[in-house]
């Protein structure tokens, strides 16, 4: 679930850098624009950029998560490996190059992350952050979206209501993370104004939705989303707020508030 994600607008926000792998889809644009959005004020040593998630990175997710939520409210390994497998191209990592002695690499993703490229070899793409999502045919996150079909290895049903559903017009989102020693540096708003652009320009679905605690409501407001009272969903005991970032209340390319 979406967690600690405030991201205080400061001089030294970080900015999104050129991914290393050449094939990440319609990201130099968005780079562009969040370069042109600061004004370039400030020097960062993470260099983060983002790139379309896949089993290879699970490793890396499950740390990622075990690192930021309470044990009741985490994605186990299972659904990690269901989502990363049924619908990749919905989730989202937020990366930063590191080697052995680089900022991100007393990290708990460190160890199982790769190198970004076959030029650097000493050095490894860094899961600092992700958005791992489905699709569904409801509106906002329910109970069954979050769950995990028990066959959806040899085939799953056409009346199966339970996890990922191709051809949903919502776009669910089960979890945005950033490791605990980034935060607060408007890495959370970098990942979630990327996922949101990729998603409403792929022409997927109609709208994103996700689930966040009171403390969260505002964060998520600024990012465009609405929220539209309190959720009946019931995992990780409950008390979650349904928030609704409909794209066609968007124009394309809209800039969001500043936060």
């Amino acid at each position: 679930m979406p967690r600690d994600l405030f991201g205080r607008r400061t001089a030294d926000e970080t900015p999104l850098t050129a991914s290393p792998d050449a094939k990440t889809p319609g990201f130099g644009s968005f780079a562009e624009q969040m370069q042109a959005s600061r004004g370039n004020t400030a020097k960062d040593d993470l260099h983060p950029y983002v790139s379309t998630l896949g089993l290879a990175d699970l490793d890396s997710c499950v740390a990622l998560e075990n690192a930021t939520f309470p044990e009741h409210e985490r994605c186990s390994e299972e659904k990690f490996v269901y989502r990363l497998t049924k619908c990749p191209e919905l989730c989202l990592g937020l990366f930063s190059t590191s080697d052995a002695h680089g900022p991100a690499s007393a990290e708990p993703t460190f160890s199982p992350a790769r190198p970004p490229d076959s030029f650097n070899p000493s050095k490894r793409g860094v899961l600092i952050g992700h958005v791992i999502a489905t699709q569904s045919s409801e509106t906002q996150v329910t109970d069954e979206s979050m769950e995990l079909p028990p066959d959806w290895q040899t085939g799953i049903s056409s009346i199966e209501t339970r996890g990922h559903r191709d051809g949903g017009r919502t776009i669910a989102i089960h979890s945005v993370a950033v490791l605990p020693a980034y935060q607060n540096r408007g890495l959370g708003k970098t990942i979630v104004r990327s996922h949101t652009q990729r998603m409403e320009t792929s022409g997927i679905g109609d709208r994103i939705a996700l689930l966040a605690h009171d403390p969260l409501v505002s964060f998520y407001e600024k990012a465009g989303f609405e929220n539209k009272g309190k959720s009946d969903v019931k995992f990780g005991g409950g008390g979650w707020n349904d928030m609704i970032y409909e794209f066609s209340e968007h124009a394309p390319g809209m800039q969001l508030a500043t936060y």
